[in-house]
C-alpha cells in the first residue's frame, strides 16, 4: 500500500537484491500494490485478500515458513510484527521485528495486546526501531536486543532544486488525526493573511479528507489549499516548493520529512511523540521545531523560512547532509550486518 513502511521496504529489497540477496513479500492481507517493486523481488500474493483473518494469516506465515526454513523474516508493524512471531514458533527462521512508531499507539483503548506485543517480541532475534526515543519506551530486555536504524534516503530522490522556489508550502502524509493536518491548515491560514499569494498543497489520502476540505473553507483559505491525493510523482512537487510542513502528533521517522530534508526543502516539523522529528532535526540549524498544535508558531516558522532568505539557504544546505548519512548503502548495511 501507499505508506512510509512500504516505501522503506521497498528500498531495502532494492538493496538486498543488489546484494546477492533473495528477496520475497508475502502478502496476507491486501494484494494491492501502490509502488513499482524492483526488478528481481518476488511477490507472492496467492492467499491475499482483505477478507482474510488473523489466524489465517498465521498459518499462511507458517506455511512459508515451513517451505523456506532458511528464511530470515522482516516484520515492520505491530499486529503484523505479532502474527509473524506466533507463527514462528517452533520453527527455525529467524525473525526481525520493526517498531515503525511510537508504541503508545500501537493498539488504542487496548490494555491488553500491548503487554501480549512485549512477551511476543521476546521471541525476535533481533528489534529494530526507528528512534532511541522510541527503544526507552520498551521494557529492558526487549531493549537490549534492540538496535536504532533510521530510514534509508533512496537514490531515486531528486537532487536539491537550485532556481527560484514556487510559492508553496507542502505537506505530505495521510488525512488520519495522527498527521494533524488541521493544525498545518490553521497555521496556513494564518501565515495567508500576510502572504496571501502562496498556497498550500497537501498530499495524501484519508478518512478526514472533507473534514479538512470544511476547515479551510471555514478559514476563508478553500481556494489556496489544494488536496492532491496520493502521488508517486509528488516529490517533484515538494523539491521546488518553499517550505515543507510535517505537524504530527507522534510519529516514527517521517519518510517525507527525510526526503525534504534530503532535497534541501526549508522544512518545520513539530517535536511529536516518538522523537521522529528531533532525531534528525537541530533546530534552527538544519529544519525548524515548534511544539504539537502551536499552530501560530509554525505560522511564523513559514514567515521566517519564506521572508529570510538567507536563512532559508543556510538551514538548506545543513539538512542535505542527511543524503549522505542515510545513504541506502550505509543504512542497508546495517540492516545487512544485524540480520547476517
Amino acid at each position: 500500500m501507499g505508506g512510509g513502511a512500504e516505501r522503506v521496504s521497498l528500498a531495502l529489497a532494492s538493496y538486498f537484491i543488489a546484494h546477492g540477496f533473495r528477496f520475497t513479500y508475502l502478502l496476507t492481507k491486501s494484494p494491492l500494490i501502490d509502488y513499482d517493486i524492483p526488478e528481481g523481488v518476488e511477490v507472492v500474493s496467492q492467499f491475499a485478500s482483505s477478507s482474510v483473518k488473523p489466524l489465517q494469516q498465521i498459518r499462511y506465515i507458517r506455511g512459508f515458513m515451513r517451505d523456506n526454513p532458511q528464511a530470515t523474516f522482516i516484520s515492520f508493524l505491530p499486529h503484523q510484527n505479532m502474527y509473524t512471531l506466533i507463527a514462528s514458533i517452533g520453527l527455525t527462521n529467524k525473525v526481525v521485528v520493526s517498531v515503525r512508531n511510537d508504541p503508545r499507539f500501537d493498539f488504542p483503548g487496548n490494555a491488553v495486546l500491548p503487554k501480549m506485543r512485549d512477551a511476543l517480541y521476546r521471541k525476535a532475534v533481533a528489534i529494530v526501531f526507528q528512534t532511541q526515543a522510541q527503544k526507552d519506551l520498551f521494557p529492558r530486555p526487549l531493549q537490549e536486543k534492540g538496535t536504532v536504524i533510521l530510514n534509508p534516503i533512496s537514490a531515486s530522490v531528486p537532487e536539491a532544486y537550485e532556481g527560484s522556489r514556487r510559492k508553496a508550502i507542502v505537506t505530505s502524509g495521510r488525512l488520519e488525526e495522527q498527521k494533524n493536518h488541521g493544525m498545518t491548515i490553521r497555521a496556513f491560514a494564518e501565515f495567508h493573511k500576510s502572504h496571501p499569494d502562496y498556497t498550500l498543497e497537501v498530499f495524501g489520502k484519508g478518512s478526514l479528507k472533507s473534514e479538512l476540505i470544511q476547515l479551510a473553507d471555514d478559514l476563508g483559505v478553500a481556494d489556496s489549499v489544494v488536496f492532491n491525493g496520493f502521488s508517486p510523482d509528488a516529490l517533484e512537487d515538494v523539491r521546488t516548493a518553499s517550505a515543507f510542513v510535517m505537524s504530527s502528533r507522534f510519529e516514527g521517522l517521517s519518510n517525507s520529512m527525510l526526503e525534504a530534508l534530503a532535497m534541501g526543502v526549508p522544512t518545520v516539523c513539530t517535536r511529536c511523540l516518538g522523537g521522529g522529528a528531533e532525531a534528525v532535526i537541530d533546530d534552527g540549524v538544519n529544519g525548524l521545531l515548534v511544539d504539537v498544535d502551536d499552530f501560530a508558531a509554525e505560522a511564523r516558522s513559514f514567515d521566517r523560512l519564506v521572508d529570510d532568505l538567507e536563512f532559508a539557504q543556510t538551514i538548506s544546505a545543513q539538512a542535505r547532509r542527511l543524503r549522505d548519512e542515510l545513504s541506502l548503502e550505509n543504512i542497508g548495511n546495517s540492516w545487512r550486518r544485524l540480520i547476517s
